[in-house]
């Protein structure tokens, strides 16, 4: 015999019982109440930007119906902060229909597709592909009012063709559609997150021109200074610390692979071993000689940023007797590496047997304890799931760490009271995230 699952409280059902009767009980609970389903929720970002906007409103009263996400850290936070068990869920599961009815859908979807950190495959993607399962549910249930945040990227993204055709598919289902770039640091968060923002609604007509903004807001207004303990490792963060105490590092970035006065270098911390002055030029030199288009055009390859020199192309900028020793000794210490030329391959950088190896930088921003350390002046970027774990802030001058999470939280506009379960990764969860004080921000052109 058949049976039913109704996905708010759970329970099975037989056939033969009343399953739709049942439903009805939570359909028809408060006529007053705005219903609302949180799709791909993550830590409830959309939810707590909707009670915020009801703690303001307290005469608008909303009430969550559904909240789902695939990711098990993320739905394990939601149901600890919202008293609720849910199980992590991949939306493509959900049959619309079994859905009770809602007046509002709220919905982070998949970013990676359309993100310049991702690979950009946009609807070919099956998380890019979310929007038309989203727009599924749409149909079948027309709630009034549809909340949608991606990545900015999806505005420019092939001219604006993927942005386009989201417009054009939820007006083809009877919604107008209204899209803008908004960045959560001008709704009072030390955090440049810029996001595009679609809504859609059935009836009433809204104008992004009518969002309140809020005054700024910087790293020294949240940064946890009680928090003394250091977790980057002790010959790094003292070298770091040695440094900022000579010259400034606030707002200073450290990766091998750039250039300019706010790049700090692991040659120039040492980090591999100490170096002479005069490779700390070579290498200086090579940075800069490595990403020069004639290398390309000499070895027949495709231009790339940062190409493999041999000992021979670095004697035409550094011809000194000592250069094979100290190429040695730069290789033996991991600061060079012998390598290949790259060229592209249907679409994808390969070592290419053919060519001969050179020298090049060993290290990328990721491969260091840190990648950025914050100025407490300024704002962070934005944090993303990959490399929010490498940001670091200094305390008076003495101490390096990475976040923790109570400054992660104050940059996402999460209470300081949101709790945060052991064991998972906090860094994967606010960096995939919708910021509630923009959420709030919407609401209000909305429900005004």
């Amino acid at each position: 015999m058949t049976r039913y699952t109704c996905i708010i409280c759970k329970k099975y059902f037989l056939k033969n019982e009343n399953y739709q009767k049942h439903l009805e009980t939570h359909q028809n609970s408060d006529e007053n109440e705005i219903k609302y389903i949180d799709l791909c929720a993550g830590i409830g970002g959309f939810r707590v930007g909707i009670e915020n906007f009801m703690n303001m409103n307290p005469n608008i009263k909303f009430s969550c119906i559904l909240s789902a996400d695939i990711k098990e850290d993320a739905i394990k936070t939601y149901n600890l902060n919202f008293n609720e068990n849910n199980k992590k869920l991949d939306i493509y599961s959900i049959i619309p229909k079994d859905i009770p009815k809602f007046d509002l859908l709220c919905a982070g979807f998949p970013c990676q597709p359309f993100s310049s950190a991702g690979n950009k495959q946009g609807f070919n993607d099956k998380r890019g592909g979310m929007i038309f399962k989203l727009l599924d549910i749409c149909k079948e249930h027309k709630p009034k009012t549809v909340i949608l945040e991606n990545v900015f990227n999806l505005i420019s993204l092939e001219n604006g063709r993927y942005i386009a055709e989201i417009v054009r598919l939820f007006e083809e289902i009877g919604y107008h559609v209204y899209y803008k770039k908004l960045n959560s640091c001008n709704f009072g968060l030390a955090q440049s997150r810029e996001r595009v923002y679609i809504i859609c609604t059935l009836q009433k007509e809204i104008s992004f021109d009518d969002i309140q903004y809020n005054d700024d807001v910087f790293l020294r207004n949240i940064i946890d200074t009680s928090d003394k303990t250091t977790n980057i490792e002790n010959g790094f963060g003292e070298k770091i610390i040695e440094l900022h105490r000579k010259s400034s590092l606030y707002g200073c970035k450290i990766g091998d692979k750039r250039g300019g006065t706010k790049n700090i270098h692991s040659w120039d911390v040492q980090y591999h071993g100490e170096i002479t002055d005069e490779e700390k030029k070579l290498m200086n030199m090579i940075l800069k000689e490595r990403r020069k288009k004639h290398w390309a055009f000499k070895k027949n390859i495709t231009w790339m940023d940062g190409m493999p020199l041999t000992e021979n192309d670095i004697r035409t900028f550094y011809d000194k007797e000592e250069l094979p020793l100290m190429l040695k000794n730069l290789t033996n210490k991991n600061y060079l590496r012998l390598e290949k030329c790259k060229d592209i391959v249907d679409g994808k950088r390969v070592y290419i047997d053919s060519t001969e190896e050179g020298y090049n930088i060993c290290k990328g921003k990721l491969s260091f304890p840190i990648s950025q350390i914050l100025n407490p002046d300024g704002i962070s970027p934005t944090l993303t799931a990959t490399d929010s774990n490498k940001i670091a802030v200094i305390i008076d001058n003495q101490y390096i760490r990475t976040l923790n999470s109570l400054e992660l939280k104050r940059l996402c506009g999460f209470p300081d009271s949101y709790l945060i379960p052991d064991n998972v990764d906090i860094y994967d969860l606010f960096g995939n995230m919708a910021t509630p004080p923009v959420i709030t921000a919407l609401l209000k052109i909305i429900y005004k």
